[in-house]
């Protein structure tokens, strides 16, 4: 008897183990069905507990009669793109007046939707020129259909535009549709700013806020009110964490503050790298990647000073969006021999380009011999090695 009610416990021990284990795992479904009326071809996405390069591809949907579904685990909310593979609503340039084939990205040639664990959303709309179709079935979605409804339409008629000023060749009628266009965005900044203040729970609110000011669409001092709005009911949130680093990286490389803390092994050797031990000498911080043109282009003038001056300057490299393998490669066929540090994507101390809040590529912060930030420089390096020319003089 003793030996029966031992099997029989043991049996309930692993029965309960077996339900709480499946019960983790229905809590991580998430699921999307979505019917999209004149949607052709398969759909796209990045898993968000899945790691892509570049060159990653991504994974897909099966899209039949513009019907589909998705059943999925994921850990985290996030925010995913659904996205066609060049046969929706995107902007395709079948000739490029330069030679070639490509096509313009606009936010609405994708579906924006929330996953999260234990999420049943539905997508319903139409694939026009633009997607017309937006998610529902909990408060992420809800509040992200409702910031992209207004902005959707917007969106694809500067989509359109720009393809038509592309295809134009007469100088009058290309000035005419960019004055159109800009008219058109400024109405949408507005119409979107105004949004966000008046939807401050809407965790989409934080998305579009650190959006805004990636593509400097809004001052540091209209940021650091719209985010003020923001409710700390998100703050647990990636997208508000993100927006939150970025809006204290205003504060913290402002002309004339010590830079922020480096601290990290994000380095390509591992070792630990400490910006305070260049205390002394100037430095020269360079936010680059192999994907951007005009950071590549630069870099044998960055060696050039750091050659010229290696007794009085350290240039700090800092890669957003390349492997390290891929990073080695470069530097090393180069002969690029200065620190390198890799940013991460995620919201940790070692994601370099929110917490200096850099906005675009390349980036070059200059900074003084006692730690502090002289001056930032977006784009065109050639005002920073004026000045760094001027400074290393004396």
């Amino acid at each position: 008897m003793k030996k029966i009610h031992k099997i029989l416990f043991v049996c309930f021990i692993a029965l309960i183990s077996f339900n709480k284990n499946n019960a983790q795992n229905k809590d991580n479904t998430f699921t999307i069905t979505g019917e999209i009326k004149g949607l052709k071809g398969n759909l796209y996405f990045r898993h968000p507990d899945k790691e892509y390069t570049r060159t990653t591809p991504s994974d897909s949907i099966i899209v039949t009669n513009g019907k589909f579904k998705l059943t999925t685990n994921v850990s985290k909310v996030a925010l995913i793109r659904v996205f066609p593979k060049f046969s929706g609503p995107d902007k395709k340039l079948s000739k490029i007046p330069k030679g070639g084939r490509g096509y313009i990205p606009v936010k609405s040639g994708t579906i924006m939707v929330y996953a999260s664990p234990g999420a049943n959303i539905t997508i319903k709309g139409e694939a026009k020129d633009y997607f017309d179709a937006y998610p529902s079935g909990d408060a992420f979605n809800d509040g992200l259909a409702k910031v992209n409804k207004l902005m959707y339409p917007m969106y694809n008629e500067m989509g359109n535009l720009a393809v038509e000023s592309t295809y134009t060749d007469d100088k009058a009628k290309k000035e005419e549709i960019n004055k159109k266009s800009e008219a058109i965005s400024k109405k949408s900044i507005d119409a979107l700013v105004n949004h966000l203040k008046n939807n401050p729970n809407a965790l989409a609110s934080a998305w579009y806020l650190n959006d805004l000011m990636l593509r400097t669409q809004v001052t540091n001092e209209q940021a650091e009110e719209l985010f003020s709005v923001l409710s700390t009911d998100l703050a647990a949130y990636k997208d508000y964490k993100d927006v939150a680093t970025r809006v204290q990286g205003i504060k913290e490389t402002a002309d004339g503050s010590p830079v922020p803390s480096i601290k990290t092994n994000a380095t390509l050797n591992g070792e630990i790298f400490d910006i305070n031990s260049l205390k002394g000498k100037y430095v020269l911080i360079d936010f680059w990647g192999i994907w951007c043109g005009p950071c590549v282009a630069e870099m044998p003038e960055v060696k050039e000073f750091q050659e010229k001056h290696k007794d009085n300057l350290v240039v700090v490299g800092i890669n957003s969006g390349d492997t390290k393998e891929k990073i080695e490669a470069f530097v090393n066929k180069n002969n690029y021999g200065w620190m390198q540090l890799m940013s991460d994507k995620k919201n940790t101390p070692d994601n370099f380009v929110n917490r200096f809040n850099v906005q675009g590529f390349p980036t070059k912060f200059i900074i003084d011999r006692r730690g502090k930030i002289i001056k930032r420089f977006v784009g065109s390096g050639e005002e920073a090695f004026k000045m760094l020319e001027e400074l290393l003089k004396s």
